[in-house]
């Protein structure tokens, strides 16, 4: 066991830890959890469940305390592994346990008005893997098949694969070797040959033993054991609301997928040759598994089974071996969901976080490197620049970015990365220079990133390039757009596209939002190269504008790909060579994403999007967060969005248009964003029965008026869900605001005796 290290002195660390997403800054994925592949396939039969739980705690904490001995109270001993003391003491007791962990009753003593206490327990915990006791009793019977020399049957056994060393079932009996015992293969060794005299050579046959032991055990040659990694979150959010069975369940699925990072290669799917593998490791029968799983109701926390792991196949026959046997897909989440009590602080950071994962202090808002436009001291501003004149070096700190024009004529565009700009931002011969061309200054007064995007000017107006002035795409795949050549190209971003249809054309599928090559160009940061297939594909018209973007919501959902734009032109060569094969898993429920119109996409998308994406399944694709924030506001759109206009032009009388302090949104868009939360948190039933409809009314002097769609909605929201919504709204508008639910008869009455003081 690790030993303490000093605490005192030059060995203080002091480490401030950075993260780079929202998702990794709560899940913190730097702090995880290892379990061995031999404890899970081995121990975990034999010691069940509940054993397994405490000694897998105990482990965990080890690397905590100080000292080789564990020292915890019983209280707290059961509080971590998710159970009663009742039962915590039954699993101190089992037998297997002694294998792992050694319990010195605490001292007992006498107080000094005669009570008698007794200190906390200390635990000596064992951190390798001892042998199974069938795993014991098969080398037992196997070595003496192999040689009648123990030193030559140890050299044969390593030349096995580590599972034929392995008992066929984990639970055989084994007479020779009792659970309560930690084995070696040394002591194994021993037994099968009792006869054999060392003759000096002791320790060759102790450094055999050893070998054979890791070899067992998966250990590699690099001393490191073969472990499933999943991040404490998990344990300590997560264990007891799913439970010993199911946690364990989850922990050797995500063992059985195939998960190679080194080499670029990850899938989040794996077949099970039978269900009975599954029940065999945690020791339930298939009727605990029909109701626990199969027929599992979605929680009412606004989570499932499904969010960890499901079967999305069952095939009879896949083993010729037993075709009697149904072997079953399942699909594994590789990334740990958002528990319930961490989505509001998610939600908040989302909003909030810098586009590099650094605080504000570490790198501020809208500053520029030091080569940026000639002095370290320049940041940028609302007009970053005189109407005449080399670039300003006293303009104050703010977050608002500056024309396409920026510094001269490079044909300069803002980047969503901290309000800078790209390399070739500044160029180095015209640094001291007035620009060729004299500047469009913009005053913005946006107070959202989203909003600061390059403008152009038409009869002295500020406008935003529209998509359908950029180019032609309706059935036609535009011409390649080069971003060195074609300044004027580059100002149109995808994020101008989204938010033009959002506001003008919402009902608009999200692959006809903006032409194939603004998806090739804008997707990642490192675009689509021209000569590369999946261009090649686009401008041949051999990829359907759906299909493309199916293709490359797929790349970016998964985890596992590393090089987005190359990997999406190997699934464009590899799907046009088979053509009758889809191109990707799940692939009907990809296109029918990509074909969904973009107002669908804030519940329904975000939904689907949720079940199918592995990486940041909560936070959806290219920016989309940000623009689902503004509330589609086009007075000339009819239907739902018009009621939705004439919402946005009443707040302006009803307080809803007030922006608290320290924030960038409207009291209105703050709903609009509680709304979307819960819509993904809550059952689709419940959400129809209780949110669907519900609208703000009104807000003034910290109180946020929300008229519920009948007087039923509104008493299951006020007893159920006001204290979620009330936390929600808070920490998003980042001060203490109190939600007021009414139901629409009294809307008449509310508004009579509504305050006339606003809040600013």
């Amino acid at each position: 066991m690790p030993k303490a290290t000093p605490t005192d002195g030059d060995s203080v660390l002091t480490l401030s830890k950075v993260y780079t997403t929202p998702y990794s800054a709560v899940i913190r994925d730097d702090v995880v959890m290892g379990i061995s592949r031999y404890f899970l396939e081995r121990w975990l039969p034999t010691l069940g469940p509940d054993v397994a739980t405490v000694i897998n705690t105990l482990r965990q904490l080890d690397f905590r305390c100080k000292g080789e001995v564990i020292t915890i109270s019983g209280e707290a001993l059961a509080r971590e592994a998710a159970m009663s003391r009742r039962h915590l003491y039954d699993c101190l007791a089992a037998p297997g346990l002694a294998a792992f962990v050694r319990v010195e009753a605490g001292e007992r003593r006498q107080a000094p008005d005669g009570t008698i206490a007794q200190l906390p327990n200390r635990y000596h915990v064992r951190m390798d893997d001892p042998l199974a006791p069938a795993d014991a009793e098969h080398l037992f019977s196997l070595l003496p098949t192999l040689a009648a020399a123990p030193l030559d049957a140890a050299r044969q056994a390593l030349d096995l694969d580590p599972r034929q060393l392995w008992a066929a079932d984990p639970l055989a009996p084994a007479p020779h070797f009792l659970p309560s015992r930690p084995w070696t293969a040394l002591e194994v060794l021993r037994r099968a040959f009792p006869d054999w005299r060392s003759r000096g050579r002791s320790q060759e046959m102790a450094r055999l033993a050893e070998a054979l032991h890791r070899h067992i055990t998966l250990v590699r040659d690099d001393g490191r054991a073969s472990k499933v990694i999943v991040p404490q979150y998990f344990r300590r959010r997560w264990w007891a609301r799913l439970g010993h069975e199911l946690a364990w369940v989850y922990l050797w699925l995500r063992g059985q997928v195939y998960d190679n990072p080194a080499e670029g290669q990850r899938r989040d799917t794996c077949w099970v040759d039978s269900l009975s593998a599954l029940l065999t490791l945690i020791g339930r029968p298939r009727e605990w598994w029909r109701r626990n799983v199969e027929r599992a109701r979605p929680n009412d926390e606004g989570w499932t089974i499904r969010d960890f792991f499901e079967q999305i196949d069952a095939r009879k026959g896949r083993d010729p071996a037993h075709p009697q046997w149904v072997a079953r897909q399942f699909r594994v989440a590789l990334e740990v969901p958002i528990a319930p009590e961490d989505r509001a602080q998610y939600a908040l950071l989302l909003r909030s976080w810098p586009a590099q994962g650094f605080t504000a202090e570490a790198q501020p808002m809208g500053s520029a490197t030091s080569a940026h436009t000639g002095s370290p001291s320049v940041c940028h501003t609302d007009a970053h620049r005189q109407e005449e004149g080399v670039p300003q070096t006293d303009t104050s700190v703010t977050t608002g970015s500056a024309t396409s024009a920026h510094t001269g004529d490079q044909g300069v565009c803002h980047t969503d990365a901290q309000g800078s700009a790209t390399f070739a931002h500044r160029d180095s011969e015209s640094s001291n220079k007035a620009p060729k061309s004299k500047p469009q200054v913009l005053a913005s007064s946006s107070k959202h990133p989203s909003e600061a995007r390059p403008q152009t000017r038409t009869n002295g107006q500020a406008k935003r390039p529209t998509p359908a002035a950029a180019a032609t795409f309706n059935g036609k795949a535009e011409e390649p757009v080069s971003s060195a050549s074609n300044s004027s190209a580059i100002a149109q971003r995808l994020e101008d596209y989204l938010h033009d249809a959002w506001e003008t054309r919402p009902e608009t599928p999200l692959c006809d939002v903006a032409p194939p090559t603004v998806w090739l160009r804008d997707t990642w940061s490192t675009p689509v190269q021209p000569h590369s297939p999946a261009w090649q594909g686009v401008q041949s018209q051999n990829i359907s504008p759906r299909d493309l973007l199916a293709l490359i919501l797929a790349v970016w959902a998964d985890k596992s790909v590393e090089h987005p734009p190359r990997y999406l032109s190997w699934l464009v060569q590899r799907w046009q060579s088979m053509p009758d094969t889809p191109p990707v898993s799940h692939w009907e429920r990809w296109q029918r994403l990509a074909q969904m119109p973009l107002c669908d996409w804030p519940r329904e998308g975000r939904s689907e999007w949720r079940r199918l994406a592995t990486r940041t399944p909560d936070l959806l694709p290219f920016g989309l967060e940000r623009i689902f924030a503004l509330r589609p506001a086009s007075a000339g759109q009819g239907g739902r969005w018009a009621a939705v206009a004439g919402a946005e032009v009443a707040a302006r009388d009803n307080g809803l248009n007030t922006i608290p302090i320290n924030c960038t949104f409207t009291i209105h868009n703050i709903w609009y964003l509680v709304e979307g939360q819960l819509a993904t948190q809550l059952p689709r039933a419940t959400y129809d029965a209780c949110l669907r409809g519900a609208q703000p009314v009104s807000y003034a002097r910290g109180v946020l008026t929300v008229r519920a769609r009948d007087a039923r909605a509104r008493d299951m929201l006020v007893q159920q869900y006001a204290a979620q919504i009330t936390q929600l709204t808070s920490t998003l508008a980042r001060q203490p605001i109190t939600v007021r639910i009414i139901a629409d008869e009294n809307a008449e009455e509310l508004a009579a005796s509504e305050p006339s003081t606003r809040d600013g």
